[in-house]
């Protein structure tokens, strides 16, 4: 199976650009909880460090995160359809051996 390594890096850019959207309006919303949540994940105290979340931060990440992931996964896409190159099979006959003689 090959992909299209344009459309492969374009679905995931607009996915981290929407995931990354949600994240700053978590963050804008209820910072502290949004730290708090982080936290947990990273395994490490954040709360001290919830941040404001500006207009230009938050199109700059949007940008930050969609631009970087799509070529990110375009380039996977590439390299995936590079590597599952295969060599061409032998022409597989359908005459019985007494229809080759």
């Amino acid at each position: 199976m090959k992909l299209n390594p344009s459309a492969f890096g374009l679905a995931a850019g607009l996915t981290a650009a929407a995931v990354s959207a949600v994240c700053a309006l978590f963050v804008a919303l209820a910072p502290h909880t949004a730290m708090a949540l982080l936290s947990n994940v990273v395994h490490a105290d954040l709360t001290s460090l919830a941040r404001n979340v500006t207009v230009g931060n938050f199109f700059g990440g949007i940008l930050f995160w969609g631009i970087g992931t799509g070529l990110v996964f375009a380039f996977a896409g590439w390299l995936y359809n590079r590597l599952s190159i295969t060599t061409p099979r032998a022409p597989v006959s359908i005459l019985t051996p007494a229809q080759h003689a």
